[in-house]
């Protein structure tokens, strides 16, 4: 049993404890909050009329409970289901892969809107369920991003923050596969979706208000991309720990990640539990070209060099011979002292417009990548900020390039509301 596996039994067990079974959690009682507990879904036979009912009023709220630390893909343990009306715990343990297709469906489904919070891996399983892309989902968390809410928000801070009410969030983690669940359980996983419709009408008020609705619709869509893919460049920055390392260990290290999600996904275990990231730099670092040399690489679990030892040194003896002007490398940018003081007084500067403009910075750029962009232009070989089309364009990119070249100016005030700018 892995360490994630011994905490969520904890937490499964806490849940169990006396009293927990009828503990019950308040329900705001306002217009469009489902009140009660939700209905538990358990047979096949229920389905058709959920669906009936979510298409019936075009709008509704998704989520799903899920362990992700033990197999390629989580494991969906529940899934959540919400309108304005009722909500829905349907079983997936109890519940057919057949008979989950038209919920799946329903997700994807453009004539619908979805809302999530922070659901990119919720609705990548609907799209492996229906075997089509989700093209009309809202992710709440981007969308409150847009009104002045920092970022990223939970979603008990946001409840909080909207609708003025406090969730209990006893059980983010726990043994969703054990059964049965407490009432306390299935109160927590149904308050994941119960209050996001009215979320949605107060952030969709605000948006439209701000003129920000296609901001808000076009991350959400984005995010949801972004998902689908793999991305080995954000698993090569995490492998690395901010080092700055040479270009070949960096070129070797995405062939290696690459690799890694290969065997991951014939395994149908999660990435790192097949090599994780230290023996993975370890392997790039030195360059092992034996089994031998591989096996003494620190850390390395001796099931891999049994069974993929050859893959990995043949991945690391290719990426070796890789042309250096081809590699797809991070690192990090090469700030002098100067530098590093026009940047952080205009990454003060962008912090500051953004706020102003009721945007969280963090949704438009880091202080790395204004880092990596500004040096890039010192040196005349910048492109755009930000990409033609891109909504982070119309935000920010054009006025930055303005402001650098001296025919923009930022004017600060305080208000009531906070900082406004002009």
């Amino acid at each position: 049993m892995n360490y994630r596996r011994r905490k969520r039994a904890i937490h499964h067990a806490e849940a169990h404890a006396d009293g927990a079974s009828s503990e019950a959690a308040s329900v705001l009682p306002e217009q469009g909050v489902p009140q009660g507990d939700a209905q538990l879904i358990e047979s096949d036979a229920q389905i058709p009329e959920l669906v009936a009912h979510i298409r019936s009023n075009g709008v509704f709220a998704f989520d799903t409970e899920f362990i992700g630390e033990e197999t390629f893909h989580p494991r969906i343990c529940l899934v959540q289901l919400a309108t304005t009306q009722r909500i829905a715990l349907i079983d997936p343990l109890r519940v057919g892969i057949d008979a989950l297709k038209p919920v799946w469906e329903c997700v994807c489904d453009p004539t619908l809107l979805t809302l999530v919070h922070a659901g990119g891996q919720d609705v990548d399983a609907a799209q492996r369920g229906a075997g089509m892309r989700a093209s009309n989902v809202v992710d709440t968390q981007i969308a409150s991003a847009f009104v002045g809410m920092p970022w990223p928000t939970s979603l008990a801070n946001m409840v909080e923050g909207l609708l003025g009410h406090r969730l209990n969030k006893a059980h983010t983690f726990t043994e969703w596969d054990a059964r049965p669940l407490t009432r306390s359980q299935l109160g927590y996983a149904a308050d994941d979706v119960r209050y996001l419709p009215l979320v949605w009408t107060r952030l969709s008020q605000r948006l439209h208000e701000r003129a920000r609705m296609p901001w808000a619709l076009a991350e959400s869509a984005a995010s949801i991309r972004a998902v689908e893919g793999f991305d080995p460049e954000s698993h090569v920055r995490r492998a690395c720990r901010g080092l700055s390392l040479r270009p070949r260990v960096m070129t070797i290290l995405r062939e290696l990640v690459v690799l890694r999600h290969t065997i991951a996904g014939e395994l149908n275990r999660p990435p790192r539990a097949v090599l994780p990231d230290g023996p993975m730099l370890e392997i790039a670092r030195h360059k092992p070209a034996s089994i031998a040399e591989l096996a003494e690489v620190r850390g390395m679990p001796r099931p891999v060099v049994q069974s993929h030892g050859e893959r990995i040194l043949a991945t690391v003896a290719r990426a070796k011979a890789l042309p250096l002007e081809h590699d797809r490398i991070w690192a990090p940018s090469e700030e002098s002292s100067e530098d590093r003081m026009r940047i952080d007084a205009l990454w003060s500067v962008v912090t500051m417009r953004c706020i102003a403009m009721g945007v969280a910075p963090g949704m438009l750029l880091t202080r790395a990548e204004l880092s990596r962009w500004y040096i890039a232009r010192q040196g005349g070989s910048a492109d755009a900020l930000f990409p033609a089309g891109d909504w982070r364009r119309d935000a920010l990119g054009d006025w930055i390039e303005r402001f650098l070249a001296g025919e923009g100016t930022l004017s600060l005030r305080w208000s009531e509301q906070g900082p406004t700018a002009t």
